[in-house]
């Protein structure tokens, strides 16, 4: 009998932890960050997190737009997109010591952050280059660059990403996977008469994270992710839908919830130099995020929007309270029928 009751026990605990870590892996402007919702440069934070311009080390999902950005910060972020692999702080000494930033200490410069992607090639603000910038202002001036080349490259460029489909999407198709112990959705769509594999996290603008909605919307542009899928077939990871297709509610809509912050960390994702060339970085930190500004898709510009999200880098996390209480429910009701036996 005890063995039996034990065995219920574990039953009831395992299918609740089932419940808490299915993801939603699609992320857009509303479930990236708890904190841009209002912010004018959430576009351009949603796609320099596709393409891993910026890195998170972990903590809660915000991006905390109107703080200065630090330059330990931007070391960071920049020596993670450029190749640069270890701890944060490891990836920190070393963009230091390769002269990607001058100091880790204090406040960036819009010089600085000029030199630690571009090698100070990159055009900044007239008379501002000595000016400290906040993180809002770091991806506004970023998102230049996704369709002004430097030094003959875009960020797009920089990251290994190419432009993918434009058209209207004519079929979806949902599987569900798993991936270490987390279920969650994966799609293909079918646009202008061919299909299209989406990536497992992949990153979304202007649409819900449910594809399945996406029937007769337009894309306006998309990218291929820089890592190979495995496959022969490419994978989007970058997809902006056309604006005012959906309404608010709907892009707001979350179908998913995580009890993980960002289910894929950096370290198991290639960074940008190297996934270029079909290479891994061991050892990076989890990534972080944030992006998107206008780019093209064939050579048209991105059109700035607006939106935001407290969730996870996959998916928002279960409320902790709902968590407990769901705990004790299964207590209480398994002590019940214990005591009943």
């Amino acid at each position: 009998m005890k063995m039996k009751k034990a065995c219920l026990l574990a039953i009831l605990m395992i299918g609740l932890l089932g419940v808490i870590t299915v993801h939603a892996h699609v992320q857009n402007e509303n479930n990236l960050y708890g904190d841009i919702e209002y912010s004018e440069a959430k576009q351009e934070i949603v796609l320099l997190h596709g393409i891993r311009a910026i890195a998170r080390e972990g903590g809660a999902a915000v991006y905390r737009p109107l703080d200065l950005l630090k330059r330990e910060d931007l070391a960071y972020w920049a020596g993670n997109f450029r190749g640069l692999a270890g701890t944060p702080d490891q990836i920190r000494q070393a963009a230091l010591e390769q002269g990607l930033v001058e100091s880790l200490e204090g406040y960036a410069t819009y010089a600085d952050v000029s030199r630690a992607y571009f090698d100070g090639a990159a055009p900044v603000p007239e008379d501002l280059a000595d000016a400290t910038l906040s993180r809002e202002q770091f991806a506004l001036y970023m998102g230049r660059f996704f369709s002004e080349a430097v030094n003959g490259q875009t960020l797009f460029d920089m990251a290994g990403y190419d432009t993918g489909p434009t058209g209207f999407v004519e079929e979806v198709e949902k599987e569900s996977v798993t991936e270490g112990g987390n279920t969650y959705d994966v799609f293909r769509i079918k646009v202008e008469g061919q299909w299209y594999q989406v990536s497992n996290h992949p990153k979304i603008l202007n649409g819900p994270v449910d594809l399945t909605q996406w029937i007769d919307k337009w894309i306006e542009a998309s990218w291929y992710a820089a890592e190979p899928s495995g496959t022969d077939e490419r994978v989007l990871d970058i997809i902006k839908v056309g604006e005012a297709q959906f309404t608010e509610e709907e892009i707001a809509a979350d179908p998913g919830m995580s009890m993980i912050d960002d289910a894929t960390p950096a370290a198991a994702e290639h960074t940008h130099v190297e996934a270029a060339q079909g290479g891994d970085v061991d050892g990076s930190a989890p990534e972080e995020g944030a992006g998107g500004s206008p780019a093209a898709g064939s050579g048209s510009v991105l059109a700035n929007d607006a939106a935001g999200s407290a969730a996870s880098s996959e998916s928002r996390p279960l409320p902790i309270i709902l968590i407990i209480g769901g705990v004790l429910l299964i207590a209480i009701l398994a002590w019940l029928l214990f005591k009943r036996k």
